[in-house]
């Protein structure tokens, strides 16, 4: 189930309210109301994020300050297929659902979303999960993103031809590959992740994407065309990874924005994979902002004739929060599997 939560801030607004006032292998209304102007200027800068925090469980995480969205995926409800533009499940190319509650196989709760992607399997393989994001964010705001995803070893191994697999985009509800777009995908067949945006035109890396540059920075080296273990965070198989996003919107199309991303294993403290300053993010219709996650594996060209073993990924703990978002406390869930 998902549920929102009101932190303290929201008394502070209730109150002051009242008182008057590179060639990448993918694809893919109203203005900002009195509340998010005050939220902005009460809130900048963005809190900063402290890596080193302890671990808290997830329902520890739902009520911290800030989160707007919390979803366990806990209860057979939340598999209920759902309508635009509703939370929930949405269709593979077939119109059918394949996403379901694993009560096996979770990080936490009661279950977690699982997406089969079955051989002979066009581009939208599993379907998606569509969540809003509680608000809209545009200029002069920020928003924090934290899930738990974990991959069938099928996912990293399979042959998936000239394409390779997404995990979550950031987007406004009109589209999913737009110049409002923060994708996070596979990079290739290498292993790894990344991110764009403008529906793969430019990929959020250093030196402007022009060579030599890291496609993961931070505390990864992962320089472009030198991937290995150690410089670069490759996917684990069969084990959670929590994937933390911060999200600075500065000004439409001027290089005032900030980018940044961890990923946590086993309990363990964050790392931090993407870290971009300087960043220009687009928006062609402001007040069309950020407001909806899509949670999918989506690849885009994908040969419907391609025969392949079946591949899961499984995801849960999903939050969205103005604040950031401590680490997740380490769990049984955790231990990865053979």
């Amino acid at each position: 189930m998902w549920f929102f939560v009101f932190s303290a801030s929201s008394l502070i607004l209730s109150v002051i309210l009242s008182q008057g006032s590179k060639n990448w292998p993918f694809g893919g209304t109203a203005k900002l109301n009195a509340i998010d102007t005050i939220a902005t200027a009460i809130a900048a800068p963005a809190p900063a994020v402290e890596p080193q925090q302890p671990g808290q469980d997830f329902q520890t995480r739902c009520h911290a300050p800030g989160v707007l969205i919390c979803q366990g995926f806990d209860t057979p409800f939340d598999f209920v297929p759902a309508k635009p533009p509703q939370s929930g499940l949405y269709p593979a190319w077939d119109q059918m659902i394949r996403g379901t509650m694993d009560t096996s196989v979770k990080a936490s709760g009661q279950g977690s979303l699982r997406f089969e992607i079955p051989s002979h399997s066009a581009a939208n393989a599993a379907g998606y999960w569509l969540q809003p994001m509680g608000r809209s964010f545009g200029e002069n705001s920020t928003f924090y993103v934290q899930f738990r995803q974990r991959l069938s070893k099928e996912m990293l191994k399979n042959n998936w031809g000239d394409t390779s697999w997404k995990q979550v985009i950031f987007h406004n509800r009109h589209a999913t590959c737009a110049d409002v777009e923060l994708t996070t995908a596979q990079y290739y067949h290498d292993g790894f992740p990344i991110m764009y945006t403008d529906c793969g035109a430019r990929a959020i890396v250093t030196n402007g994407g022009n060579p030599p540059y890291k496609l993961e920075q931070g505390d990864f080296n992962c320089w472009y065309g030198q991937y290995n273990a150690k410089d670069c965070f490759l996917y684990p198989a069969d084990q959670w990874v929590t994937f933390f996003y911060q999200v600075l919107i500065g000004h439409w199309g001027r290089p005032d924005s900030t980018i940044n991303a961890w990923i946590a294993t086993n309990g363990r403290p964050y790392r931090q994979w993407i870290k971009t300053t300087n960043f220009i993010l687009k928006n062609a219709h402001p007040g069309d902002d950020y407001d909806s996650l899509t949670l999918l594996t989506y690849m885009t060209g994908k040969d419907l004739n391609l025969e392949l073993p079946t591949a899961y990924t499984w995801y849960d703990e999903l939050i969205i929060s103005t604040f950031p978002i401590a680490v997740p406390a380490a769990s049984a869930g955790d231990t990865p599997t053979k």
